[in-house]
């Protein structure tokens, strides 16, 4: 297997230089776990202040309010990212 770095780029109405309200820095990670657990990867929680962590195998994404980044097999790049956009539709 080959391994791509990637970088997500994602849209968060309610981030651009911090949270507005303490419910939408609960309602984006609230969002984005479920998103990640529906397609099988395991959510660890960020620690002090920082991010969410998901991996799936040797896979692994930092999941930012403003973007998901890390390492995953090069084959699940072009899936990963339609499946990212089909579930951002639905949120």
């Amino acid at each position: 297997m080959a391994y791509r770095k990637v970088y997500f780029r994602i849209r968060t109405e309610c981030y651009s230089f911090g949270w507005s309200s303490d419910a939408d820095k609960a309602a984006f990670k609230e969002e984005s776990r479920r998103l990640f657990q529906e397609l099988g990867w395991t959510v660890t929680l960020g620690h002090n202040g920082g991010c969410d962590m998901v991996t799936k195998g040797h896979q692994d994404l930092y999941l930012h309010p403003s973007s998901f980044s890390g390492v995953i097999d090069e084959a699940n790049v072009q899936p990963l990212q339609e499946q990212i956009c089909q579930q951002a539709r639905h949120l």
